[in-house]
């Protein structure tokens, strides 16, 4: 089956953009990766970048008179979250691919994920969502009854009638409502919590049920590290003891607190998975902006992003959050003049 894949991002992502770009020429051969570019200087330098197996969109050529006239009332945040099901369209009917995969462009292959399009096609599916899998504790439940049961990270929509039919009905959900909701205010939040619906309303949907897709901070308490199996870290369900390749890793809420300081929060256990999986990640991230920074002189940024117009959740969310969620120093990476990092999880 193709491997097709769609992201978006702009010029603050672009550092990790280009690493989950090389994740997969790590991983994959034969890929097709279609950038949707947010702003001119990501488009351009992603242009001059000239990537193997990569097409790069622009805006101009990506959005239509009713994208537009959504995204004057929409926080950046909101347009992007109302934009990854258009895009996945887009792909399907502009270049006529057979399929598409959503990736997030904050995530990284550690593996192929072959393995996950033969099942679905085994299982004649047209359409593969991720489970959250949040841990069944009160807290938790907070969160899943906030943004729902599956996480818009990694979606494939295959371009015949049962995926197509989703994947419309989805679009047109984002375009109508996608914003940030506050707790009890609404049945929806974002573009995630219209998937809740999709096993019981559409055909061929497979729930993923590889834990090593969609390993992410909000599950990996778990799991326990295996070790490493062909230059791949493994994982083990600890309640039923299953195991399986990391293949790709949801590095959400990575970000540069300071020039010298990064947050990467990872919510796990293991010391050993950690190093396996962010000492890996934050190497990349910390390479790819200097490589950035140095050749394009362009000065990444280090704005919190906020998802909300709302002026008090926007305080909350720009000042406020990124303090509360340092719950560990293990999750902080001090980076030195020459570029290394090191945190108190080091061997």
């Amino acid at each position: 089956m193709d491997l097709v894949f769609c992201t978006t991002f702009d010029s603050n992502y672009l550092d990790k953009g280009l690493v989950l770009y090389d994740s997969m020429i790590k991983c994959m051969n034969g890929f097709k990766l279609y950038i949707f570019a947010f702003d001119r200087r990501c488009e351009e330098i992603l242009k001059k970048e000239n990537l193997k197996n990569v097409i790069v969109v622009s805006m101009e050529e990506f959005e239509t008179p009713d994208l537009l006239r959504v995204k004057k009332e929409r926080t950046r945040a909101e347009y992007c979250w109302t934009c990854s099901s258009w895009s996945i369209k887009y792909v399907l009917e502009k270049y006529k691919e057979k399929i598409c995969t959503y990736i997030d462009a904050d995530m990284m292959f550690f593996a192929s994920p072959q393995i996950v399009f033969d099942e679905m096609h085994n299982q004649g599916c047209s359409t593969i969502i991720v489970p959250h899998r949040f841990k069944n504790d009160e807290e938790e439940k907070k969160a899943y009854d906030l943004v729902g049961a599956y996480c818009v990270e990694f979606n494939t929509f295959v371009n015949d009638k049962n995926g197509r039919e989703a994947l419309d009905w989805w679009a047109e959900q984002c375009l109508n409502w996608c914003y940030y909701a506050v707790p009890g205010t609404t049945q929806w939040y974002g573009d995630q919590k219209y998937l809740n619906v999709f096993p019981q309303k559409f055909k061929g949907v497979m729930i993923c049920n590889h834990y090593g897709v969609g390993l992410a901070p909000w599950n990996t308490k778990l799991v326990d590290f295996v070790g490493i199996l062909d230059d791949v870290p493994n994982i083990r369900v600890i309640n039923s003891g299953e195991v399986f390749p990391v293949i790709i890793y949801h590095f959400e809420s990575v970000s540069f607190l300071t020039n010298h300081i990064i947050h990467a929060p990872s919510g796990m256990k293991s010391k050993e998975l950690h190093c396996n999986i962010y000492d890996v990640y934050v190497k990349k991230i910390i390479a790819k902006r200097r490589y950035i920074e140095e050749k394009y002189s362009y000065e990444m940024s280090k704005k919190r992003r906020v998802v909300t117009k709302n002026l008090l959740m926007k305080f909350y969310q720009k000042y406020i959050l990124p303090i509360r969620r340092i719950k560990t120093f293990n999750d902080l990476y001090w980076v030195s003049k020459k570029g290394d990092a090191k945190n108190d999880n080091a061997k």
